[in-house]
């Protein structure tokens, strides 16, 4: 007996190895597959897409009689991003453009984000010139989608991955139906407003604590449209996110404006170098209100912009990465975007790592002696520094080190003078 029993124990026992190896494995993907995504530190997860958030999500696409626009998503699981396509498109009884609306279901979730500044959104397109994409949530409301609080974003870049940062003051719950923007008046007569401009449409820290619902909006705008999300989250910018302005939040009209108020002998002569072109104030500036002024237009020859700078290592934005770009072995020479003039030549009697070490410092392009064209510059007695062709280039701000020339990469980014 003991000899007819032993292939058959040893036969259960290979079985019950090869199940106990099933199981480590089945448990061993799972566990890979609920991994929660790693998000900067201080940062509250809103939606990550990872499986460890519960929200559903469903889309809505022109719900009004002859809506035509049309956009469908699908949630990757292997890479965790949710992906988002359409095209919005103009409904016939109402000569406007429609919308698509990606949103979570139910409203039973209470996130607190009240102890943050700004929603943030990783997320890629491959349509920039898309103007109408839109961010939404929903608190202490029974309507989580027409009584949500909404702020318009854009996206600067194609087909790469970028933060956007849009402050808590850049969201207001009475925006119109037909636009969906806070500051339009609609076709009956109803005006909107936004939260610079009337604090009663403000999310209160009330709302803050509790978030319900959230969403993503293509509205007010027609057009095809892409947007991969690979996260929605509530923090702290870092240096290299796209900062959305509050709409209304400006000092002085766009008149003041003008071109004949600027302080550069002629106009900005593009393309500029680094990926420059292209970029608009109002993306990228506190108090910039014209939609149609560049960037280059109001750093380096608007007065009334005199006091701003380019936002914190703006150099150091991963599509615009100065020094991934200038020469490893030879200096490189800073033109001036308007005349063509040289202003810098850097580095020199130092290393190129230690010219992007002083740059990070000082968190703006920074220039020393014997790198400056000092005959096409002029230092003002405020320390602003212009060039001799009028363009606003940045500062004169001496250190512990000696001279130092803190400057805007966007003007000094001019290609030279043929």
């Amino acid at each position: 007996h003991t000899h007819t029993h032993t292939p058959l124990s040893h036969t259960h026992t290979i079985m019950a190895r090869c199940l106990l190896l099933l199981v480590v494995v089945a448990a061993a993907v799972l566990l890979e597959f609920a991994q929660s995504k790693s998000l900067p530190s201080g940062v509250v997860p809103l939606a990550t897409f990872d499986g460890s958030d519960d929200w559903h999500w469903r889309v809505t696409n022109d719900p009004v009689m002859g809506g035509v626009s049309k956009s469908t998503f699908k949630i990757s699981s292997s890479a965790q991003i949710l992906h988002w396509a359409g095209q919005v498109k103009i409904v016939p009884s109402l000569s406007a453009p429609g919308f698509c609306n990606l949103e979570t279901q139910g409203f039973g979730k209470k996130i607190d984000v009240s102890k943050t500044s700004h929603m943030l959104l990783r997320v890629r397109t491959s349509t920039p010139q898309y103007l109408g994409f839109k961010v939404s949530f929903a608190a202490n409301t029974i309507n989580p989608q027409f009584k949500s609080f909404k702020a318009n974003f854009n996206i600067t870049t194609e087909d790469e991955f970028v933060t956007v940062a849009v402050p808590w003051n850049a969201f207001s719950n009475d925006w119109s139906p037909f636009t969906g923007d806070c500051d339009t008046k609609d076709p009956t007569g109803t005006q909107h407003h936004c939260c610079s401009t009337d604090s009663s449409v403000c999310p209160t820290n009330k709302d803050l604590e509790k978030i319900q619902a959230l969403g993503v909006w293509t509205e007010g705008h027609a057009g095809n449209f892409t947007l991969d999300i690979d996260y929605l989250a509530a923090g702290t910018p870092n240096a290299s996110a796209i900062i959305i302005r509050p709409v209304g939040a400006s000092l002085a009209p766009v008149s003041v404006r003008a071109k004949a108020n600027s302080t550069c002998s002629g106009a900005i002569r593009n393309p500029l170098m680094y990926n420059i072109s292209g970029r608009r104030a109002v993306d990228y500036l506190p108090f910039a209100s014209d939609p149609k002024q560049s960037l280059a237009e109001a750093l380096c020859c608007d007065p009334s912009l005199e006091p701003f700078a380019e936002p914190l290592l703006f150099f150091e934005r991963p599509d615009i990465d100065l020094f991934g770009k200038v020469s490893k072995t030879e200096p490189t020479t800073f033109f001036d975007p308007v005349c063509g003039i040289p202003l810098f030549r850097a580095p020199i009697n130092r290393t190129l790592a230690e010219f992007k070490a002083d740059s990070e410092a000082h968190s703006w392009p920074s220039f020393r002696t014997g790198e400056v064209f000092e005959e096409n510059l002029k230092i003002m007695p405020n320390g602003r520094a212009f060039s001799k062709c009028g363009t606003h280039i940045g500062d004169y701000s001496p250190d512990d080190k000696g001279p130092r020339w803190c400057i805007d990469l966007t003007c000094v980014s001019g290609t030279p003078k043929s």
